[in-house]
């Protein structure tokens, strides 16, 4: 599966999902050198040093496959007004 990840200051990046459950991720994002861990707490995604991370897209072969990784998570609703 492949993701787009919104980082705190906007920035958006790329990553490969290597595992995804409900309650964790673990990706590996491009020019970095390990793996990253993202965990679902209290309904957000943050990352190993503490900062919320939104995923902006989920793209896999199965639905059934990004439906488990977006079950417990809050959603956000962007409307233009």
């Amino acid at each position: 599966m492949f993701a787009v990840m919104v980082f705190p200051n906007g920035r958006q990046v790329d990553a490969l999902l290597l595992s995804a459950s409900p309650e964790r991720l673990r990706v590996v994002i491009p020019g970095r050198k390990d793996t990253t861990e993202i965990r679902l707490i209290e309904g957000r995604w943050t990352s190993e040093n503490g900062a919320h991370v939104e995923l902006g897209a989920i793209l896999a072969e199965n639905e059934a496959d990004a439906a488990c990784v977006w079950a417990k998570a809050h959603t956000r609703t962007l409307a233009a007004g």
